[in-house]
């Protein structure tokens, strides 16, 4: 094969790429909009996509390449079937860009696997950014989206009963950095009791993938009950909470004043 490949990543990559046959968004932009006798006698280039590109960012590049003088230059193939974004009932989260997996593939009874989708303008990738690797606090969000959407895809109960989820125990590994190429998630659970309805449990372990080398592996564990129940368990410890600090402030307001009232009575 003698066509160029070349990696696109979001914005916020830009330091990964230097030195790299890769480029960000905002540097393929540019290529597209060059006037077409400013890339002569060059080579097709295989783009591949990256990490750090939402939905809408990838459709408008399309579009942007499909009006370019220069789309001849350009492979855009494997940016037609990548992986469905997880739907927000699966992952949780309000706004898709938010969410970082894709729908889950089940490859066995306990064992799925989604793709790392990361959106660069997604709620966590906005500070502590070293514009290399994919900071570790994203990862430990993918992977308890993953199991939430496993659970909620495969391993709910079918009733009536409207859920809401508690996240019970979580334990981190990190053994290489994760970098804004193509990553695998894979989630294997290890615990699943759906005995009682009321109260579900579930277990995993899940492992991110790059290149055929696991990058990180976390333990996890959370319960499902019904949602009034879990409402009003959170509003009774809530009103205690309230209760138990304002006497926390008042007893400190009384331990600071009693030395002034000891020194108004020398």
């Amino acid at each position: 094969m003698n066509n160029r490949i070349l990696l696109v990543v979001g914005d916020k990559f830009a330091s990964y790429v230097k030195s790299k046959d890769a480029i960000t968004v905002s540097q393929l932009r540019g290529l597209l909009s060059l006037p077409v006798h400013m890339l002569p006698g060059q080579s097709r280039t295989v783009l591949v996509p990256g990490q750090g590109m939402g939905d809408d960012c990838v459709q408008q590049l399309l579009s942007d390449a499909s009006v370019s003088p220069n789309i001849a230059h350009f492979d855009f193939s494997l940016w037609h079937n990548l992986p469905q974004r997880a739907s927000s009932a699966l992952s949780h989260k309000h706004n898709p860009k938010n969410t970082l997996v894709s729908m889950p593939r089940q490859v066995t009874a306990d064992t799925f696997e989604l793709h790392l989708m990361i959106d660069e303008d997604c709620e966590l990738m906005n500070d502590h950014l070293s514009g290399q690797h994919v900071q570790g606090m994203v990862l430990i969000e993918a992977a308890r989206q993953a199991m939430l959407v496993v659970t909620e895809q495969f391993l709910m109960p079918d009733n009536d009963i409207n859920y809401a989820f508690i996240f019970n125990a979580l334990s981190v590994k990190y053994s290489h950095y994760t970098f804004p190429v193509n990553a695998i998630i894979r989630t294997c659970i290890t615990e699943r009791s759906v005995d009682n309805p009321r109260r579900l449990h579930f277990a995993a372990e899940t492992f991110v993938e790059q290149c055929g080398n696991t990058v990180s592996a976390f333990t996890m564990s959370f319960g499902a009950m019904e949602r009034e129940r879990i409402k009003k368990s959170e509003s009774l410890q809530a009103t205690k909470t309230q209760k138990r600090f304002l006497s926390y402030v008042s007893n400190s307001i009384e331990a600071q004043a009693e030395p002034l009232r000891r020194a108004e009575n020398i």
